[in-house]
């Protein structure tokens, strides 16, 4: 069985405003979540964390019209997306701002961070609007 690896240095980058993607030891290869087992070179080797800009591409996403977690609510519809950052890694995010009709596959985005009485949270944003 696979050791699993802890979103823990993830989690506490986001409480700092920082975005942290785990990368294979061995070879460098960023990816997220973390793997047991590198996907690019099949290293076992604890992963290693570092920051990242949080800029990248719309890869996917889906409209949600029900909100399904009651500790982070955005207004129905909204988007769930998976961004391909810069760096080759992928992440799912919230994508805010961004009209319905006007979303494309490939469009530039950047993470930003809010704060409500929860905490923290990362969301991502078109890269044409104004950085907070």
């Amino acid at each position: 069985m696979s050791p699993r690896y802890s979103l823990t240095p993830h989690l506490e980058g986001l409480a700092r405003h920082e975005l942290l993607i785990s990368a294979c030891a061995a070879c460098g290869s960023q990816q997220f979540p973390p793997k047991a087992v590198c996907t690019r070179c099949g290293s076992m080797q604890r992963p290693r964390w570092s920051r990242v800009s949080g800029d990248g591409r719309l890869w996917s996403y889906s409209v949600f019209h029900k909100t399904y977690l009651t500790d982070f609510h955005l207004p129905s519809p909204y988007v769930v997306a998976v961004i391909e950052l810069d760096n080759g890694a992928r992440i799912y995010g919230n994508l805010v701002g961004v009209p319905m009709p006007s979303l494309r596959i490939g469009q530039r985005v950047h993470a930003e961070f809010t704060t409500d009485d929860q905490g923290s949270h990362l969301i991502f944003v078109a890269a044409d609007k104004e950085r907070t």
